[in-house]
């Protein structure tokens, strides 16, 4: 059942799609084999109507009738002739909408941007391009009432009601529309309320509801695309020519469209012609002032927009909104030109203008004043400068010093030194009662200075009157002498400098500085005073006191010593603290890993015993110390913290809702901690071993060394590993230090070769075998090896190098895990004949100079 089903569904989409195809085949022909220049405008008309029919648009028919081969020039043909016949076509009555939206294109005109320098002609960069002033028409807005319709127009009459009927068509260059079943309209100077009247006319021939006077059917007319005019933009515009616009554009989109006036052109009197009449003249300047400009209108086709040469320019600079170049018609005044400039600046001095003018030949000065301004005429050429009030003050007295509100007052009538001192809300506790200074301006501005006794004046025994522009000082205690500090120095948690305060004792400042650090305790502490008695003979430097800490890092004698200025305290590290140092044991013993020194005299053998040591896989004669050179950069005590307390703070590293409050607050110490110590370790670089490296390179390059040395942070020692097991203690048992390495292989049975060989390998190592086997398994020497320079590394560091004597070469001889290395011979430099020929003629000429002297 479900078989047949589908078979009959399939039978019936083939034969509908074989129908289809046989209707469009019968109804459009192939456009391949047609003439597009012999077919007449009936014949192309039927092509149109067969397609829209089967539901083709225009676009879709000549899309066909490219897929059918037509050529290029064929198919721009056939666009052409569809356009030309669609102005002609008879708009037909539709049942729906034509198009779905009826939102106008918008239009864009073919011009680049013009990019222009700056000017200081006002108002002349508003119509340039680039600007963010575009002066483009929305397209979409409502018709204007008094829009007149014209050849190219789109219009849209919807007939809607107890009958519904849909028309699209564009007015021909007769300026009519064609409808169904109607005829032709004239609609060509008509606005859009008269047109619609006029198609309600015509069609309620055909429309019996919008008869009468209570219609059932309704008629709307609206305005569709809109038609382009052609305006002529000429005169003193960036680029004159004529424009294709929309009929909705104004002068100003024509102005735009010109790329804008150029700096000899007039903003104040463009003219807008039409049909070789005036229709209005605009004035440019009204726009920027308000807004608006009345003489801005519509453009039709043949206008012609003219921009002439300005008449009446004039400059205005200094203080005002807006400077630089005005035009002004002649029946105006300054006032208009302030008013154009937006006023006086905040700043001016607005009691006089001085004018810069030409007349009779040459320049003259005159002074405009305030009651002028209405009244005073321009003229071409004018240069206007409002000044700037004067940067001094006409009652001013000054107040600066050690007084509560110190600052600028007003002298008023008259006003005492008293009463500028109460002015100021009085004087600061730190003032100088002794005296004071008044700083006073004379008549030819050079100034006198007045003392007074400032504890006589606030007594009332002495006053002074003021005078414009005097400035009174109040001198501070504090300032007279120099500010008083105390420095901390050492074993502190926060060293650096303090100020003094009087009364502060040893104990005080140690809180100040944070506390003792640990290495402290058990230290002491050593106050280093100046010497301001003059009863020294000279020699002495300094008076110093020392006090011991205990190792709870108390002050053990009188820890509330009495401080005094410039103190330097410095709190000294105990002698006999010392921290963990760690050396290392690595490879083949029980216990690998870091161990701490007990002492400074534990020896090799003591970290193997202690490491359990050496089991069955160890190479004894391998053994390598690997121990810190002086370069090595040793952390300071404050990394070493800094290390600490990060370690310390990973420990915590969880959820903040699983820790306790106490655990948070520790948190909370260690943060606080890290951040002081990376403080203190910035500004306090351990600069000995900086010192010491540099020192080492000054050396070398004095003595004229290798080049190739290397200032390596570790080195590693060759030890006699079996001779330290059998007699510890011995001179092969050597102290070790903080950081060393120790390191055991396991046993290797093999010979490594590098250098200039044939094949540079890794070879078996066998019993009695003398380095030459070794080379001629890596397939001899190179053609530039330095054969007595060939020298072996032993497993544990130490190195043998081969020894001449006579023309006999002696090789050490390789071990297990040893490396036999062969060096490269120089490159020798052939000596040029060139060089030959000048060295002998040198000595020629050194010979003949001899001889003369002789």
């Amino acid at each position: 059942m479900r078989s047949h089903l589908f078979t009959n569904t399939l039978l019936f989409f083939l034969v509908f799609s074989c129908l289809s195809v046989g209707l469009t085949a019968q109804t459009l022909p192939d456009f391949s084999s047609v003439d597009v220049a012999s077919l007449s405008d009936q014949q192309i008309e039927s092509y149109l109507k067969q397609a829209q029919a089967i539901g083709y648009s225009e676009e879709d028919l000549l899309t066909l009738a490219k897929s059918q081969g037509v050529s290029t020039a064929q198919l721009s043909l056939l666009n052409s002739r569809i356009s030309s016949i669609r102005s002609l076509r008879v708009s037909q009555a539709l049942g729906s909408p034509v198009e779905s939206s009826r939102l106008r294109k918008p239009y864009l005109d073919s011009l680049e941007v013009v990019s222009k320098k700056e000017t200081n002609i006002y108002g002349l960069s508003i119509f340039r391009k680039g600007s963010f002033l575009s002066f483009q028409t929305n397209q979409n807005i409502p018709t204007p009432q008094d829009y007149i319709l014209g050849a190219g127009d789109e219009v849209y009459i919807d007939v809607y009601g107890a009958s519904e009927s849909y028309y699209q068509a564009k007015l021909n260059p007769d300026g009519t529309i064609v409808l169904e079943n109607i005829g032709p309209v004239a609609l060509s100077g008509l606005s859009i309320e008269e047109a619609e009247k006029r198609v309600k006319d015509r069609l309620s021939a055909s429309y019996d509801g919008m008869k009468g006077s209570q219609p059932n059917t309704f008629l709307n007319l609206s305005l569709g695309q809109v038609r382009s005019v052609n305006v002529n933009v000429i005169g003193h515009v960036e680029i004159p020519g004529t424009y294709n616009l929309s009929a909705l554009n104004t002068a100003f989109n024509a102005l735009y469209a010109a790329g804008g006036i150029t700096e000899l052109g007039s903003l104040r009197e463009v003219k807008h012609f039409r049909n070789n009449k005036l229709v209005s003249t605009i004035d440019i300047y009204e726009f920027l002032q308000n807004g608006f400009s009345e003489g801005d209108n519509r453009l039709e086709s043949g206008d012609v927009i003219l921009v002439q040469p300005y008449t009446n320019r004039v400059s205005l600079k200094g203080a005002t909104k807006i400077s630089g170049r005005f035009e002004l018609k002649a029946d105006e005044t300054l006032a208009d030109l302030l008013n154009y400039a937006g006023g006086f600046s905040e700043n001016a001095y607005a009691a006089s203008i001085k004018l810069n003018r030409i007349q009779d030949g040459e320049k003259r000065v005159a002074d405009i004043n305030s009651d002028q301004f209405d009244v005073f005429t321009i003229q071409a050429g004018d240069e206007y400068v409002v000044s700037e009030v004067l940067n001094r003050y006409s009652n001013r007295v000054v107040a600066q010093g050690a007084v509560f509100r110190p600052g600028n007052y007003s002298l008023g009538q008259g006003l005492s030194l008293r009463e500028l001192i109460e002015k100021t809300d009085g004087l600061r506790p730190d003032a100088f009662m002794s005296r004071g200074i008044i700083k006073r301006t004379t008549e030819d501005l050079s100034t006198e200075t007045i003392a007074f006794n400032l504890q006589n004046v606030i007594s009332g025994a002495q006053d002074f009157d003021l005078q414009r522009e005097d400035v009174v000082t109040i001198f501070s205690k504090n300032e007279l002498k120099e500010e008083s500090f105390l420095e901390v120095l050492g074993e502190v948690n926060q060293p650096g400098v303090l100020d003094f305060s009087q009364g502060a004792t040893l104990n005080d400042v140690l809180l100040l500085a944070g506390g003792v650090s640990t290495s402290a305790s058990g230290g002491s502490i050593e106050v280093s005073r100046r010497i301001l008695s003059d009863t020294q003979d000279g020699f002495s430097l300094s008076e110093t006191f020392v006090f011991n800490i205990d190792l709870e890092g108390k002050i053990i004698e009188d820890g509330e010593f009495k401080l005094s200025p410039y103190d330097q305290i410095v709190i000294r590290k105990n002698p006999n603290y010392k921290r963990q140092q760690l050396v290392s044991i690595e490879g083949q013993v029980h216990s690998p890993g870091q161990y701490a020194l007990k002492n400074q005299g534990e020896r090799i053998s003591d970290l193997l015993s202690r490491s359990g040591g050496i089991n069955q896989f160890a190479f004894v004669e391998g053994a390598t110390l690997i121990r810190k050179t002086e370069f090595y950069e040793e952390p300071t005590d404050l990394e070493k913290q800094i290390d600490d307390l990060i370690n310390l703070q990973d420990k915590f590293d969880k959820s903040p809702d699983l820790l306790t409050e106490a655990e948070l607050a520790m948190l909370s110490r260690i943060e606080n901690s890290i951040l002081e110590l990376e403080k203190r370790d910035a500004s306090n670089q351990n600069l000995s071993n900086y010192a010491k490296r540099e020192r080492i390179k000054e050396v070398i390059e004095r003595n004229a060394l290798t080049s190739n040395i290397q200032l390596k942070q570790a080195e590693a020692i060759g030890i006699d590993l079996q001779s330290i097991i059998d007699a510890p203690g011995s001179t092969s048992d050597l102290l070790l230090e903080e950081g060393d390495v120790l390191i055991i292989p396991k046993k290797s049975e093999t010979v490594r070769l590098r250098g200039k060989l044939l094949y540079p390998t890794t070879s078996r190592f066998v019993e009695g075998k003398s380095l030459k086997y070794y080379i001629n398994n890596a397939g001899g020497f190179d053609y530039r090896a330095k054969k007595k320079g060939t020298y072996v590394v032993y497993a544990n560091g130490e190195v043998a190098r081969t020894r001449s004597f006579l023309f006999m070469k002696f090789y050490p001889k390789p071990e297990t895990g040893s490396e036999i290395i062969v060096p490269s011979k120089p490159l020798k430099v052939p000596v040029r004949i060139q060089d030959v020929i000048g060295i002998t003629s040198g000595l020629a000429t050194l010979a003949l100079v001899i001889s003369q002297i002789k």
